[in-house]
């Protein structure tokens, strides 16, 4: 059963020592430090949104830091995306180091050391690895580096994250729900369009392609490796070693975006009303049993009992 926690927390104006002790006490414990320790001020906000974390930070310039790497499951690996507001930040992790300012993004991870030099106001969304749509290892690419504003989708996010960040504290229902997936979905565009410009210039890259075939036809129970392959103009073996290269194979990153989404659908209230079966149908799954297993080896409790902490909450 998924442990209780807060929906969301409301804006706190904290002082330099405050804010160390808070950094120092979370789940992944973090060292906060500040030039500016006598008239530092922080406002921070926040939400939780099913798995995805919202914090919206403002104030005197300090440096965080995670000087040791931190530990997280296959399920449990996270992505940290920080979309600069206002005045200017610096990350470094992994050897790379980027300079943002306001309208600009970046991605790290808690699980690895890094340091981040923060000021002005920033909004930081943790995304669990799974909940985005391209491969943990396409986020990692873009660790550490400056995702301009100039870039046509990265000029997107800053109003929606500017208005995120105003209205954080009071995001709440399957409404809320939306518009931070939607927000989600934009980031993930954001990183595959940072890859396919480093790798093949302004085209997509064929295995973009095949994943928004994928993504097109996950609620058919008949999609096959055949067919996608066949469908991208490619041999079954090609398509194998496309995914190969990230990890995974056809029938894994399938099942598991096929998963996601049910996961987000039994979640939201709007679909209160449809049996667990029927959910796992929408998805492409026939057989009902087997879906509950493979939902609980993915995020550790059955169906039922994922959709009864939900509605807890």
């Amino acid at each position: 059963m998924e442990r209780p926690r807060a929906v969301r927390f409301a804006g706190l104006r904290l002082r330099f020592d405050e804010a160390r002790r808070a950094l120092s006490e979370a789940t992944v414990p973090l060292i906060c430090s500040s030039t500016e320790t006598q008239t530092f001020r922080t406002i921070a906000s926040g939400a939780v949104v099913g798995d995805i974390v919202l914090n919206a930070i403002g104030g005197s310039r300090h440096t965080v830091e995670q000087p040791e790497p931190y530990g997280e499951s296959a399920t449990g690996a996270n992505a940290m995306i920080h979309i600069q507001l206002s005045g200017e930040s610096a990350l470094t992790q992994d050897g790379r180091s980027a300079v943002v300012r306001a309208g600009d993004v970046t991605a790290y991870t808690a699980s690895r050391p890094f340091q981040l030099h923060h000021a002005g106001e920033s909004l930081i969304v943790r995304i669990p690895h799974r909940a985005l749509p391209v491969p943990a290892r396409s986020v990692d690419e873009v660790v550490g580096v400056r995702l301009a504003r100039e870039r046509p989708l990265v000029g997107l996010i800053h109003p929606l994250a500017l208005h995120l960040s105003r209205t954080v504290d009071r995001l709440q229902g399957s409404a809320g729900r939306r518009v931070v997936e939607s927000a989600v979905g934009m980031l993930g565009a954001v990183i595959v369009e940072t890859l396919q410009e480093r790798e093949n210039g302004p085209g997509e890259s064929q295995l973009d392609v095949v994943m928004d075939y994928i993504e097109s036809n996950l609620s058919r129970p008949d999609l096959t490796v055949a067919e996608i392959a066949s469908a991208n103009f490619m041999s079954a073996r090609k398509l194998h070693t496309l995914f190969e290269e990230h990890d995974s194979t056809v029938a894994a990153w399938v099942r598991a975006r096929r998963l996601e989404r049910c996961r987000r659908d039994l979640a939201d209230s709007e679909y209160a009303g449809l049996r667990i079966g029927e959910i796992a149908a929408r998805w492409g799954f026939t057989d009902a049993a087997h879906f509950s297993r493979l939902f609980a080896d993915r995020f550790g409790a059955p169906p039922r009992a994922f959709r009864a902490a939900v509605a807890a909450r």
